[in-house]
Formats: structure tokens, C-alpha cells, sequence
């Protein structure tokens, strides 16, 4: 709910914007977007072991590293090739399962929920009037969650969170349908997500967007 709430509010702003939006210069200037796309965890089932081993549980676990992602940006453009960026993205929820065979005989359920917050640098080499290709590099700060379950109460897993620093590695092409309006499509890499108490790994995130030049 927080995420859509958060998203919601910079749509609206979004739309406000689109309505007093002028032929700014397309070298200079404000701009926002907004971000749907796929989520893959670089995390694996042997990293949730870990996980619960910490806890005295031995575990075979699964989990579905995909996801649906949310986002959106706002930035300033300091001249035709360089930006600066500041982003929110909600990564999904990536659903597990696994099967405890000590303390005792049980099936161990949950999921393993992050977000981050993003400041980069976004240098662009436009390829004609309309097409561009840009490249990301920044910092992050990151929050994971993790919850687990037991069906049988055999064993007794414990949820954890974790907020950390990592790096945004990022490059895309956009396409100018305006001076004002514009698409892209984008693939990132989020790192250094979770810790030891949650299960740490990277993010890989492919998403396509739309953006508006104020």
C-alpha cells in the first residue's frame, strides 16, 4: 500500500505536469517518469539454507526469483548529455518455499519483499532527433524483508530486515515522441540487497518507462 501510495502521488503530480508541460529546451531542464517492469533476484535457494541454518533449521529451499517491479524518477537535465537522477523503485515480492527436516519433520513458507532508493549520474549519446542511449551509475539504499512461516509448527522461523548501500549500474534507450514526452526501455542492476539474516544477492531489473520534460 505504501508503494502505491507513494507512486500514486507522483502520478498525479505526472499528470499536472503534462498540462503546463511548454517547448522547454531539450537540452535543459526538470524532467519525471514512471517505471514498470521485471524483477529477477539473483538470490537462490541454498542462500535462504543459510538463512535458516542460522536459525538451527536444515532446510531444501525453492524460490520464485521473478516479480513485477514499480518505479519512478525525477531528475534535471544539465545539459544534452548529462543528468542527474534520484529514483524509488519497489522490486516485487518473490514467494518460497522449503522443506525443514530438523528440529523436526515440517514445510517452511514466505516470501522475500525489497525496495530501493537511487542517486546516479546519467550520461546520454543521442543517436538522432529522437532516439537516444544513456547509461546509469550510482548509489542505493536498499531495504529487504523477509518472512517464513511454519505449516506444522515443527520448527520456528524467524522473519528478518535488513537496509544497506549498494550501487545502480544501469543503461537504455529512450525515444522522443515530443520535445515534452518520451519512452524508454532500461535494464539495471541493484546490489548488495539483504544481508546474512535475510539472504543477500543482486537485483536485475528490465522495465519500460514514460517519461515528461518540464
Amino acid at each position: 500500500m505504501k508503494c502505491k501510495t507513494k507512486l500514486g502521488a507522483i502520478a498525479t503530480l505526472f499528470a499536472l505536469g503534462a498540462g503546463v508541460a511548454q517547448a522547454a529546451p531539450a537540452d535543459r531542464g526538470w524532467y519525471a517518469g514512471l517505471d514498470v517492469g521485471r524483477s529477477n533476484l539473483r538470490l537462490n535457494g541454498s542462500d535462504l539454507d543459510g538463512v535458516f541454518a542460522n536459525q538451527g533449521i536444515t532446510s531444501s529451499t525453492s524460490i520464485d526469483g521473478h516479480d513485477t517491479n514499480l518505479g519512478a524518477n525525477v531528475g534535471y537535465r544539465l545539459n544534452r548529455n548529462f543528468a542527474l537522477e534520484g529514483g524509488y523503485i519497489d522490486f516485487g515480492k518473490f514467494d518460497f518455499n522449503a522443506a525443514a527436516s530438523a528440529p523436526g519433520a515440517d514445510t517452511i513458507q514466505g516470501d522475500y519483499k525489497a525496495h530501493a532508493w537511487s542517486f546516479s549520474a546519467v550520461g546520454t549519446a543521442p543517436i538522432d532527433n529522437r532516439w537516444s542511449l544513456y547509461a546509469k551509475g550510482g548509489v542505493t539504499r536498499t531495504s529487504a524483508d523477509l518472512s517464513a512461516s511454519s505449516a506444522t509448527g515443527a520448527t520456528a522461523p524467524a522473519g528478518a530486515s535488513a537496509s544497506g548501500t549498494g550501487a545502480l549500474l544501469g543503461v537504455g534507450t529512450s525515444y522522443d515522441f515530443t520535445r515534452s514526452l518520451y519512452g524508454k526501455l532500461e535494464a539495471d542492476r541493484y546490489t548488495h540487497v539483504g544481508d546474512s539474516n535475510t539472504g543477500r544477492g543482486d537485483i536485475d531489473v528490465y522495465t519500460v518507462g514514460v517519461g515528461l520534460r518540464f
